[in-house]
């Protein structure tokens, strides 16, 4: 149980605290919704299946989140992609977005305020409830408890529910997978007491210093006199103690539904020309901005509906590259859309909503107008989509992949991230070309690259930079294979 426990609970981190409690004067219980496959559904993956997630830290690509089934096949956390395949060969591998789950966690919070006008998502991979004023309406914890199951299952995504009068109780619990429901502060040591250390997510170095002194368990750690306690490992230690136990007042970040816009107009009459229903257009987004300065925020994506009479409405969607809150980049985006939207008959009605908005951020005075033309160069790839589609524009990103040949995919959003690498090629041949390496001035540096054993394509290729005889900058490498020769595999700017 230790070990489980020890893989399960999360290093503890105390979260950031809000100054307002909800009903002081009404003992707390809280509920806590742990999502242990939330970074591989966000992904889009089935966690029935052998998949897991990647990502690269430091140059190094490893795993961040494995399914239940390719834990069958002995993977891990913390693996190379490379000794993941060597267990599980049928293992799926993709690279980790976090924006994917902050966005996942937002919508599931959100499902989580139609039962608790007090949720916070502070917590990696959870979310906790504070659900004392509503368990009447949803005839009680256990009916709440399975409502929201339910509910969050709705939205894509399996969850471990405790019920517990402490946050920090409830998510231990929740994370551990003991669904149990505790609504008495009184009962909460005993409950906890057999519990090993690793499991309230103490650091290993103090766990390790308890347990030389014979201490396993939370029950044996209370047992102990706190003065002692404090000098010996520091307050930290009580602190995380007290929260567990329900003595922390203090209360996690209250999350909030972002506001969103919505208005309409109705039109005089009904218009088929675009000329002349579109000033109502731009009048909604003069609200719509509107709206946006007194909240100092802006969007990133809107949808303009036209109603027809007894016809379906016409949706017209605009997502922009950079968030923004200015009616004329907006209007500009929206016509050169509607120029290209056929309608089903007059347009009787005008609606426009907002996604969730983000807080605005304002572009910075540049000396040299470097920003200006930055903001030029992104309006004009946002016309381009406007008029081409948003999949008409893709970027080279990288992967975690050593073979240069699948070492790159198209995108719609550009790397954030890259990793260190030794020089590379502005142009990568598709097929490399055999070249006598007596006709080139080369490099000092090589690098080595050996790779694809696991997924029959293996490589051994030493990479080079050389110059031919006339000049231009190539990048070589010579097949290390028996037999293999030198391949000219890229050429430099």
């Amino acid at each position: 149980m230790a070990a489980t426990a020890r893989a399960l609970a999360p290093r503890y981190l105390p979260p950031r605290h809000s100054e307002v409690a909800p009903a002081a004067h009404r003992p707390k219980l809280w509920v806590c919704a742990y999502f242990p496959d939330l970074a591989l559904t966000a992904a889009g993956l089935d966690s029935r299946l052998a998949c897991a997630l990647q990502e690269t830290v430091k140059g190094r690509p490893s795993l961040y989140a494995v399914s239940q089934a390719a834990r069958l096949a002995g993977v891990e956390p913390s693996m190379t992609p490379a000794a993941a395949l060597a267990l599980c060969p049928g293992l799926q591998i993709q690279n980790r977005d976090p924006q994917l789950e902050h966005i996942a966690l937002d919508l599931l919070a959100d499902a989580g305020l139609d039962f608790s006008p007090w949720v916070s998502r502070d917590l990696p991979q959870a979310l906790l409830l504070e659900v004392s004023s509503c368990l009447r309406l949803f005839g009680g914890a256990e009916s709440l408890s399975e409502q929201l199951r339910q509910t969050l299952a709705g939205i894509g995504h399996r969850a471990h529910l405790a019920l517990a009068p402490s946050p920090a109780a409830a998510e231990m619990l929740a994370r551990l997978n003991l669904e149990v429901v505790v609504a008495q502060p009184a009962k909460l040591r005993s409950l906890l007491g057999p519990l090993p250390l690793a499991a309230a997510g103490f650091d290993a170095k103090l766990s390790q210093r308890l347990a030389r002194t014979g201490v396993q368990t939370l029950a044996d750690v209370w047992r102990l006199p706190r003065d002692g306690l404090a000098r010996r490992y520091g307050p930290e230690l009580l602190g995380r103690l007290d929260a567990l136990a329900g003595h922390d007042s203090r209360l996690p970040k209250q999350f909030h539904r972002p506001p969103r816009f919505a208005a309409g107009r109705e039109l005089p009459a009904e218009l088929d020309k675009l000329d002349h229903f579109f000033p109502a257009v731009e009048q909604l987004l003069e609200q719509l901005a509107e709206f946006l300065r007194r909240r100092d925020a802006a969007v990133q994506a809107v949808e303009l509906r036209l109603l027809h009479y007894r016809r379906p409405a016409t949706p017209v969607e605009l997502s922009l590259r950079h968030a923004s809150r200015d009616p004329l980049h907006c209007a500009r985006l929206l016509r050169e859309k509607l120029e290209r939207t056929p309608l089903s008959a007059p347009v009787l009605a005008i609606k426009l909503f907002s996604e969730a908005v983000v807080p605005f951020q304002p572009h910075s005075f540049s000396l040299f107008d470097d920003e200006n033309r930055e903001q030029d160069w992104q309006s004009a790839l946002e016309q381009l989509q406007s008029r081409l589609g948003h999949q008409a524009l893709q970027y080279p990103r990288a992967v975690a992949e050593h073979r240069p040949e699948r070492a790159g995919l198209l995108g719609l959003e550009p790397a954030v991230e890259q990793a260190e690498l030794p020089p590379r090629p502005l142009w990568l041949l598709s097929i490399p070309k055999p070249l006598n390496p007596a006709e080139l001035h080369f490099a000092q540096d090589r690098e080595r690259i050996a790779s694809g054993w696991w997924d029959g394509a293996p490589v051994q290729r030493d990479y080079r930079i050389a110059h031919d005889r006339t000049g231009r900058k190539l990048w070589v490498f010579q097949d290390l294979k028996p037999n293999g020769g030198w391949y000219c595999h890229g050429l430099f700017g």
